[in-house]
């Protein structure tokens, strides 16, 4: 349980809580203390300054009055020289008095002071009444005394200036005018003001020490009072720890049991307040916790059991399910080998259809249990990502075309070639997805579009869409596509068909496979469902061939699918060529004789069997009965199984490729067509490895006897001979007693399983250095039964119902390549075999990490054990060494090193040492296979 730091304990929230109220209290009382000390002063100053002012005042008007007294006579007798000494006496000896002057009624001026430089009333400056005006004094004569406040004509502070007449015998004689200086009171009022300042700065000190006083006392009282909150906190804090990391006090013994059970802490809390309660109610729930884990417990023991029985019924039900199906469907695959009258071979696909049929459900239903169970572990292998494509497209593409569809698949350049994933669960999706699109689509095209999302040196995210031009499916009923036993329309599965099971699992797949899966949609206008996969990369994007025989040319393509169009012309683009395309087959034709008139003539046409106005046959000849035209190479598109009878017509130009189309077909279908060189067959969908030709004959154990019927009858009809068991102990014996070239061998039998058997057989040929391939036929659908078969020994696994197809490609790699028959006589020391041709590693062969990591530890002992036999010549442990090495080799498919392996094993049971340079081939060859599984090992964790 996390432990809080020290500023996060709650008596420190506490503390911090109420002393932050306390500041922020004492803070607002010391901004409303300061604003009314304030604004007191203010109003105080204010006053004060008021009176200040009206005492001066009174004194200016005083002034005037008793000046205009003294002046009535002297002005009367006409005295100027005592009229300018008075106002001189009167502004020297009143510091507070600015200026004074006397105006008689004529706007003489008798008297001035205070306005120039003069300091005795002789000196007194003869002004007029301009130079009054120029000074901002006014000689205007009023009846009566008046006053105003003004600037200083001479600077500094304002004045009160005072005018009041002189009245002689009752008329004006002149005005007399003072100018009171207000310096006196700015100086009283600057006074104030700093003493209330200070005031106001002693006061706020008062208050502030007032509150760090009050919050120090708080702080020592809350922290004591913390401590009574925060302790029983701390018990349930450490209560609640111990429950988190599972301790428990033991109790006494239970009556039941016999055994000490276990049990959580509880607090104890005696604080009388809701703590108390808390407390209480902690406890309360401790007890209703321990009654539910207990429930808890035994139902999760119950569930477990039934996860197990259920794991196991599971498993016996795959095997039950899937053994008397692979009688079923095995029997009818050999009688369709047979020569059947048309009656009967309708019965047979009948019986055949159905039995798929009710095979596909019985998948579905397994897959879904062991994906809702989470069995399902994705594997990480390498394989060809493209080649899945292009077989998907191939599988699905008679389902289409005898619904009329055209099935597309596209490809992105960039995306990678060789990568590591689950190429099983990668097909079984893309599979789903595509059948569902040709299911649900009536009229037009089916397209498989393969794109990079993500991409960088070790990983991808893929992106397959597949298109279709169906009904389209609504919005709300998108949201349900991807839930078990659900469809869209119920009426959908009488029509078609199907569990509902499908999109589910596809859905669980995609997202084990690092990805995710959706649908776009619009009603009437197709679907368009997608899904993401990730994967690591071993090979990257597909490289551009070097097509000099293709730049300049002009190349033709009609058909009558948009898609295939595309799809074409982008290929044709990349080549080299100057692609155009149409739909019509007349179209065309005018293209290609504009082409002539132009002397810009077309090399070459891709033409579809189906086009919107021409047939391909009346095409074609219209074509070549055009001069110029007849050797114009023509490479034909048909749907697979339904090309086209050119009769009487120059075939020789004409080339026949089946839809889907394979692009590297026709690449060299039209290098050849415009070079000359000889083309590389075209290989047909569905051709398997050629006739296994062997002396020895193929041991087929299992309880079985329909199951053992159909095995042989399929092996014998790969031109093998058969032998049979119908246990493991059986196989055993006939093991001991010859050699068989392979080893079909059922899991679960009577008496001695399959498993048992391998494990046995191998021990037995320890001690005589031969190796048997073994092959387990296995009807398990559980995941992680490969892991078991070739832990056990066995060399690969079939999962039943056998596929005859499956059977011979298996046979094919593992007894071509790996034969140990008496019969063939050693290679002759210079006969190399052309293993460089062959790839480093088979990327159809599954590599799970735990192998590749078996290999990489113990081939390099494997190596040296060869050596060192090889330095003391002993031809029995030579041929000993390279056929363990040989065995190890196979089961990775590394093919190169496993050929030079099996030449020297041959060459030491003849008595002959191999050559020194073959044991440095064969090291450099594992070299490149160690460097190879490294770069898969890199890409496996990168996926995973």
């Amino acid at each position: 349980m996390p432990t809080p730091n020290a500023h996060g304990s709650l008596r420190n929230k506490l503390l911090r809580l109420i002393l932050g109220a306390l500041l922020l209290l004492g803070g607002a009382t010391l901004l409303a203390s300061g604003a009314l000390i304030y604004s007191t002063d203010r109003e105080v100053q204010a006053t004060r300054e008021q009176e200040l002012l009206g005492g001066l005042e009174e004194k200016a008007r005083l002034l005037g009055f008793n000046q205009s007294l003294a002046l009535r006579s002297l002005v009367t007798d006409n005295l100027f020289g005592d009229v300018k000494a008075l106002i001189h006496q009167t502004v020297s000896e009143n510091s507070d008095i600015a200026y004074g002057l006397f105006v008689d009624s004529e706007n003489r001026v008798w008297a001035a002071s205070g306005l120039g430089p003069a300091s005795g009333a002789k000196d007194a400056p003869a002004l007029t009444v301009k130079d009054l005006q120029a000074l901002g004094i006014s000689a205007q004569h009023h009846p009566r005394p008046a006053l105003k406040r003004r600037a200083n004509p001479m600077g500094g502070v304002d004045v009160l200036e005072i005018s009041a007449p002189v009245v002689s015998e009752g008329t004006q004689a002149g005005t007399v005018i003072y100018g009171i200086s207000t310096k006196s009171v700015a100086e009283r009022m600057a006074h104030a003001r700093e003493l209330a300042r200070s005031r106001l700065a002693t006061t706020l000190g008062l208050i502030v020490a007032l509150i760090l006083g009050c919050v120090a006392a708080s702080y020592f009282l809350v922290k004591r009072v913390a401590v009574h909150i925060t302790e029983p906190l701390l018990a349930l804090r450490s209560a609640a720890g111990a429950i988190a990391t599972g301790l428990r006090a033991n109790t006494p013994l239970a009556e039941s049991t016999g055994t000490a059970r276990k049990s959580w802490e509880r607090v104890q809390i005696s604080s009388g307040d809701e703590l108390e309660l808390l407390g209480a109610a902690f406890n309360s729930m401790v007890e209703a916790n321990e009654q539910a884990f207990e429930e808890l417990r035994v139902k999760t023991e119950q569930a477990l059991e039934a996860s197990r029985l259920k794991s196991e019924f599971l498993a016996n039900m795959s095997h039950e399910i899937r053994t008397p199906m692979n009688g079923i469907l095995g029997v009818i695959r050999l009688m369709q080998s047979q020569a059947l009258d048309g009656k009967m071979r309708r019965y047979v696909e009948t019986v055949d259809a159905s039995a798929n049929t009710l095979m596909a459900i019985i998948n579905d239903v397994l897959d879904f249990s062991k994906l809702e169970a989470g069995k399902y572990v994705a594997q990480h292998v390498s394989y060809d990502l493209r080649l899945v494509v292009q077989e998907v497209a191939e599988l699905m593409a008679s389902q289409a075309h005898e619904k009329g569809l055209e099935l597309v698949y596209r490809v992105e350049r960039r995306v990678p070639t060789g990568v590591v994933g689950d190429p099983d669960r990668f097909r079984q999706v893309l599979t789903n997805l595509v059948g569902n699109a040709i299911k649900f689509t009536e009229r037009g095209e089916v397209l498989i579009d393969a794109t990079t999302a993500q991409q960088d040196k070790a990983s991808a995210l893929v992106k397959l869409a597949v298109v279709d031009t169906g009904p389209g499916i609504a919005a709300d009923d998108q949201k349900k596509l991807f839930s078990a036993f659900t469809q869209v329309d119920g009426s959908l599965v009488r029509k078609h068909g199907g569990t509902g099971l499908g999109l589910a699992i596809s859905k669980h797949l995609a997202e084990a496979m690092g990805g995710e899966i959706g649908v776009d949609s619009t009603p009437g206008q197709g679907s368009r469902f997608w899904f993401t996969i990730k994967v690591g990369v071993t090979a990257g994007a597909e490289q551009i061939r070097s097509a000099e025989w293709a730049s300049g040319r002009r190349a033709l393509v009609v058909e009558i699918s948009k898609s295939w169009r595309d799809v074409v012309v982008e290929h044709l683009v990349a080549w080299g060529f100057d692609a155009e395309a149409t739909a019509s087959g007349r179209d065309a034709i005018n293209r290609l004789e504009l082409g002539l008139l132009e002397q810009r003539p077309f090399s070459a046409a891709v033409v579809g069997a189906q086009m919107d106005d021409l047939g391909l046959e009346q095409f074609v000849r219209t074509v070549q009965s055009v001069p110029g035209l007849h050797r114009l190479p023509i490479v034909a598109l048909y749907h697979m199984g339904s090309s086209v009878a050119l009769s009487g017509l120059e075939s020789s130009v004409v080339t026949q490729l089946p839809k889907p189309l394979r692009v590297s077909e026709l690449y060299n279908t039209l290098q050849s067509a415009l070079t000359g060189a000889a083309a590389a067959p075209v290989s047909k969908p569905g051709v398997e490895p050629g006739r296994i030709a062997s002396k020895l004959p193929v041991l087929v154990v299992d309880d079985n006897e329909i199951n053992r019927y159909v095995a042989m009858e399929q092996v014998e009809q790969l031109g093998l001979r058969v032998e049979t068991a119908s246990n493991g102990l059986e196989a055993l014996e006939y093991v001991k007693q010859k050699q068989y070239v392979a080893v079909l061998m059922d899991c679960q039998m009577p008496v001695m399983d399959g498993y048992t058997a391998t494990q046995k057989i191998r021990e037995w040929e320890l001690g005589i250095g031969r190796h048997t391939v073994i092959i387990a036929l296995t009807a398990h659908a559980l995941v992680g039964e490969r892991d078991r078969v070739l832990a056990a020994g066995m060399d690969d696994y079939l999962a039943k119902p056998v596929r005859p197809q499956s059977l011979q490609k298996t046979l094919w790699r593992h007894v071509v390549l790996n034969r140990d028959e008496p019969e063939p006589g050693p290679l002759p020391p210079d006969a190399d075999r052309p293993s460089a041709a062959l790839p480093v590693l088979d990327p159809e062969v599954p590599r799970s990490r735990k192998l590749i990591e078996l290999v990489l530890k113990n081939v390099p002992a494997q190596l040296d054990s060869l050596e060192s036999a090889f330095k003391e010549a002993m031809t029995k442990e030579v041929m000993a060494s390279a056929h363990k090495l040989k065995g190890s080799m196979l089961s990775i498919g590394a093919a190169r090193v496993a050929e030079l392996a099996e030449k020297i094993q041959l060459a030491a049971r003849e008595g002959d040492l191999p050559r020194k340079g073959d044991l440095s081939r064969l090291r450099q060859e594992f070299d490149a296979v160690s460097v190879a599984l490294r770069q898969e090992l890199a890409a496996t964790a990168k996926a995973s």
